[in-house]
């Protein structure tokens, strides 16, 4: 019997049964649509973590010291190190009041100088950066982000209002282009701008700060420039060898890597739900093809007296499994890439497509099929003709 005429009588036979052989694909749609779901969102995910990490500033890091702040004389001393090209101080604080005639929201409040705004790549929707002169002379002035004309203003034209903070005045000099939001949910929108000059005096009632922001020239450099910022610190405060470093550095390297750690995590533990679901449907197969041995031994028995061979019968059966799992990994393929779609969609993902991914799972819901199938497919092979004719 030729390979063809195997192929006709095993899609017969699977469509004579209808309903049973699609809830048979149940499990094998199941788990190839939730590899192509799984690796569709890693990719997505990775890009997307890389986008929200480099807010940080690709080649950027953070120097943190609760315990003893830095103050001014340090952000001088490392801005003539060849190895940083920008820095700024930090002065965060969160959950503040910002008034304007009768609305009123928390917003967060960062005091910096002009080469935060080049680290973090940040731009202007409208109006200017404070100047060095502003910085110096505590001028009371606020650049906005887009959350906070939102709620406070209206949409209406921020730039020369004044609002008030901690109950001071503060003039709107700028509106920052939108940034999103973190993966947490945290709004980058709703942020207040001002010198570190005024945030320190004004707003916390000091003259340090406990954080520093610091770019290097590019990204093979931030390792380097982290090193040499570590022993600045270690150097002034007379931290003998052996002794853990007393401040934190934190680069967005280590940010990113932490990030795609959480990314691969979730991927296996996707890959732990398809490889079930492809197990669960590979069962299901194996135990529609016993039943359909059953249901058909006469009409086995029928073809070996007629002249199939063994290796005919396990052909048709082992074809006839490998159909239904291949038939349905086609659908899950198809269904996986809808819901991946749909999925990135709402969450405003990029959309990456991966070819590999769709061979592998329809490799898998081959395999599946040729695996679960085979043991079936042996036993309706391995009737006898006489035994199979007489059976009732």
């Amino acid at each position: 019997m030729s390979i063809r005429n195997l192929i006709i009588t095993a899609i017969r036979a699977i469509a004579k049964n209808k309903m049973r052989s699609s809830l048979t694909s149940i499990g094998i749609i199941i788990g190839v649509s939730s590899v192509i779901v799984m690796v569709g969102m890693g990719n997505s995910a990775r890009i997307a973590v890389r986008d929200k990490v480099t807010t940080f500033g690709t080649n950027a890091m953070s120097v943190f010291r609760p315990s003893r702040p830095f103050d001014g004389r340090d952000v001088e001393n490392l801005r003539r190190i060849f190895q940083v090209k920008y820095i700024s101080p930090l002065v965060y604080e969160s959950y503040i009041p910002v008034v304007f005639q009768n609305r009123n929201m928390l917003s967060r409040i960062y005091g910096v100088n002009k080469d935060y705004f080049l680290i973090k790549e940040m731009a202007l929707q409208s109006g200017r950066y404070f100047t060095e002169e502003e910085i110096a002379s505590l001028a009371r002035v606020v650049i906005i982000g887009t959350t906070v004309w939102n709620e406070v203003f209206g949409n209406a034209d921020p730039i020369g209002k004044t609002v008030r903070i901690k109950n001071i005045p503060f003039q709107v000099i700028g509106l920052l282009a939108e940034q999103g939001s973190a993966f947490s949910g945290r709004d980058f929108d709703n942020i207040l701008v001002m010198p570190y000059t005024t945030a320190s005096t004004r707003i916390n009632n000091r003259k340090d700060f406990e954080e520093l922001y610091i770019a290097a020239h590019n990204e093979n450099m931030v390792e380097e420039t982290a090193e040499v910022v570590r022993q600045y610190f270690r150097k002034k405060h007379n931290l003998p060898p052996g002794v853990p470093d007393n401040f934190r550095i934190k680069t967005s390297k280590e940010q990113l890597k932490v990030a795609e750690n959480i990314s691969k995590t979730l991927t296996i533990l996707l890959a732990g739900i398809a490889l079930i679901s492809l197990f669960v449907g590979g069962v299901g197969i194996m135990n529609i093809m016993l039943v359909s041995v059953s249901e058909r031994t006469r009409e086995i028995g029928i073809r070996m007296a007629i002249g199939a061979k063994r290796k005919d019968i396990l052909l048709q059966f082992l074809i006839e499994s490998v159909t239904l799992s291949s038939v349905g990994g086609i659908v899950g393929i198809i269904l996986g890439i809808l819901i991946y779609y749909a999925i990135i969609y709402f969450l405003e993902w990029p959309f990456i497509l991966s070819v590999f991914s769709i061979f592998i799972s329809f490799l898998f819901a081959f395999a599946v099929g040729i695996f679960f199938g085979y043991y079936p497919a042996k036993k309706a092979a391995d009737l006898k003709p006489i035994d199979a004719l007489r059976y009732e």
